[in-house]
């Protein structure tokens, strides 16, 4: 008797694999996948504190508003508030910017899942794969987190006044860093695609533009000229030798994950708006990182209101009408999950796994 032979697709596992990951994401109520979110960003990232730039920058700057006391005191944003709150010690201020931290990412994924048109389990990954969300913990007790607020609210605010809102609350972290986020949305909106954001782009680069010459009056009539665009001199040098000696861990860096979003929409959208996208979510960011000496954590706030815009995009207008949603849902999570995070090294959760795999080679 001849026992017939089934040829089996060696890809049917893994298909299934990423299917049910993409479906277990999908059932998810609202309430788990944030806590979803925050679990895996924390996982991957771990945490850092900023204590030494707190101590001996931050701080010092709070206790002397109104008087500016250096660079730092361009983030009117964050010395105002602190100043007003009474903060006078390290352990509140790291307290207090914990707290403004989880309340930024909270916000965020609140934000998503209540006012774009993307659907809410999509939303959230946009969310989860902005570096920028990974960047706030790794900066605990910096100004970022201000930046970052704003940046979220301008994009996914549903209307203009709120939108003009998150400008202001950007440029009140980094002027300069919003002034390059607002150009490259401006930029962005300039493609049929995007003009929806020509109104919040305008409103925030004007928002940005004035906060930044307010910073630079008030630092003249303070006698002091040292902003933040006088440091690009001193640290050109070693941020481009940093680049140089590592150039394919800064560029994974830029986006890690999200470079899938990135590629995607660069692949998908009409050949005509490619310019205007890769203006925005690479050029601009990507020069202003090279002149500066963090890295990612200044390409990070400056790309992410083009990316919010770009990713919620492809999300609403591409893969939620797809019939492969639940398959392309599932392959980006696992990509989220297993891209290692190369913001100061390979990411806390990766960095542990290759440490241990280390040890154990070693014995």
């Amino acid at each position: 008797m001849t026992i017939p032979h089934t040829i089996q697709d060696p890809l049917k596992p893994i298909v299934g694999m990423v299917h049910s990951v993409g479906h277990f994401w999908l059932a998810r109520s609202p309430f788990s996948q944030i806590m979803l979110v925050l679990l895996v960003l924390l996982a991957k990232n771990g945490f850092d504190i900023e204590l030494r730039n707190v101590q001996e920058a931050y701080l010092p700057a709070s206790i002397e508003f109104p008087e500016p006391r250096g660079y730092f005191s361009a983030s009117f944003g964050q010395v105002g508030i602190t100043s007003v709150l009474g903060i006078s010690t390290t352990t509140s201020w790291v307290v207090l910017h914990l707290v403004a931290t989880i309340a930024t990412l909270t916000i965020a994924c609140w934000m998503a899942i209540r006012t774009t048109r993307a659907e809410r389990s999509l939303s959230l990954l946009i969310v989860a794969a902005a570096t920028a969300s990974s960047t706030l913990l790794i900066g605990i007790g910096k100004y970022d987190v201000l930046t970052v607020l704003g940046a979220f609210i301008l994009i996914l605010s549903k209307r203009t006044p709120g939108a003009a809102f998150g400008a202001l609350i950007m440029a009140s972290g980094n002027p300069e860093q919003a002034m390059l986020g607002a150009l490259g949305l401006l930029i962005l909106s300039m493609t049929r695609n995007f003009k929806d954001f020509r109104t919040r782009a305008t409103l925030a680069l004007l928002i940005s533009v004035t906060s930044w010459l307010l910073v630079q009056w008030w630092f003249l009539t303070n006698n002091m000229d040292s902003g933040r665009l006088s440091l690009v001199r001193a640290f050109l040098a070693e941020s481009l030798g940093r680049f140089t000696s590592s150039p394919e861990l800064a560029i994974l860096s830029w986006y890690g994950a999200g470079w899938i979003i990135v590629l995607a929409s660069l692949a998908l959208i009409g050949r005509g708006s490619r310019w205007p996208l890769l203006v925005s979510l690479i050029l601009i960011p990507g020069v202003a990182s090279l002149i500066t000496a963090d890295g990612a954590r200044v390409f990070a706030p400056i790309a992410l209101p083009s990316f919010l815009a770009v990713g919620l995009w492809l999300a609403s207008t591409k893969i939620s009408p797809s019939s492969y949603r639940t398959e392309a849902v599932g392959s980006f999570i696992i990509l989220l999950l297993i891209v290692p995070t190369a913001l100061t090294g390979p990411g806390w959760l990766f960095g542990q796994v290759l440490g241990q795999f280390a040890k154990f080679l070693s014995l």
